[in-house]
């Protein structure tokens, strides 16, 4: 099994949490940022390309390529 290189994928930040944001939610965000560098790790390993939201177009991914030069 090779190792996972990390991904160029930019984190999204939509500012800070609302004050009174539950520790549930918070969890929530915490575990779909991790979900979404799996999925990049996993693009990486098997050549397969990600399917993202960008400001609210659909766009195709080469997972080699920084998200910044697409």
């Amino acid at each position: 099994m090779t190792k996972p290189q990390p991904a160029n994928e930019p984190i999204a930040s939509h500012g800070p949490s609302p004050a009174g944001t539950s520790a549930d939610f918070q969890g929530a965000q915490a575990a779909i940022r991790r979900a979404a560098q799996r999925a990049r790790q996993v693009a990486q390993q098997t050549g397969t390309d990600l399917i993202v939201a960008r400001g609210g177009q659909v766009v195709r991914l080469s997972p080699g390529k920084s998200a910044s030069t697409q």
